[in-house]
């Protein structure tokens, strides 16, 4: 089956995400997410925009092979191309090894650690990754400012 990647400008597959992750996210929340027919199979949500960057999270449905190029392209060309972002910032449950290797595996570098932060009261890591350190964007644009529309 054919998969196609989503925008959503409505609030549809963030509260999807919020479901499946058992997360909470600000009201400026946006998503991408990636289908397979009519099965969402995973959810990028970015939310808390600043004038530098923002947060984003990931929710899938539990599979392995739901990501594609088209989708990584698309998820990082929105913070670094189309909203002109230098950095993109992630939190992380220091229990969650497969979010650490997923952060890691993308380009994220670890860049602290907030003690006691997460929903448990386990520390999270602090991940960040910055523009010109993306490797999924095309070369043309990695060093460059886009424009704000969304």
């Amino acid at each position: 089956m054919t998969k196609r990647v989503i925008y959503s400008p409505s609030d549809k597959l963030v509260e999807l995400a919020a479901r499946r992750g058992n997360l909470r996210f600000r009201a400026d929340a946006k998503a991408i997410a990636i289908s397979s027919g009519e099965d969402i199979q995973g959810i990028v949500v970015f939310d808390s925009f600043t004038t530098r960057g923002c947060w984003v999270s990931v929710v899938s449905d539990g599979g392995r092979r739901w990501i594609t190029r088209e989708l990584i392209i698309k998820v990082f060309a929105y913070p670094f191309i189309q909203l002109a972002y230098p950095r993109l910032n992630s939190f992380v449950s220091v229990n969650n090894e497969d979010a650490i290797r997923f952060n890691e595996h993308f380009g994220f570098k670890r860049e602290g650690l907030m003690r006691k932060a997460g929903d448990a009261g386990e520390d999270l890591i602090v991940y960040g990754m910055l523009r010109e350190e993306c490797r999924w964007l095309p070369e043309r644009f990695a060093g460059k400012t886009g424009h704000r529309d969304i």
